[in-house]
C-alpha cells in the first residue's frame, strides 16, 4: 500500500479523532456519567496531536522490486544406496 503525503495523513487523523472525540461523549452522555469518567476524553485530544504533529514527506513511493525466484537447495538428489553383492552373506 502506498504511503500517505503528510496533509492527507494529518486530515486522516484529525477526521478519525473527531469521530472518536463524538462517539466516545455520544456513549458517555447515553451510559456513562460525564463528571466521572470525562478523562476518556483525552484519547481523540492526543490522537488529534498525534495527527497535527510535523511529518517529512519521503518522496514518492517505490514499486515492488521483481526478483527471480530462488533456486532451492534442499532438493538435491542423493546417490542411491544399493545393496552391494558382497556384504548380503556376512551378517548372517
Amino acid at each position: 500500500m502506498p504511503r500517505r503525503d503528510p496533509r492527507e495523513a494529518r486530515v486522516l487523523g484529525l477526521w478519525t479523532a473527531a469521530w472518536l472525540a463524538v462517539l466516545l461523549l455520544a456513549g458517555l452522555l447515553w451510559l456513562g456519567d460525564l463528571s466521572l469518567q470525562w478523562p476518556v476524553l483525552a484519547v481523540p485530544v492526543l490522537w488529534a496531536l498525534i495527527a497535527l504533529r510535523p511529518r517529512r514527506h519521503r518522496g514518492p513511493a517505490r514499486a515492488w522490486e521483481v526478483l527471480p525466484a530462488p533456486a532451492r537447495t534442499d532438493t538435491v538428489e542423493r546417490p542411491v544406496v544399493r545393496d552391494r553383492p558382497d556384504r548380503r552373506g556376512k551378517a548372517e
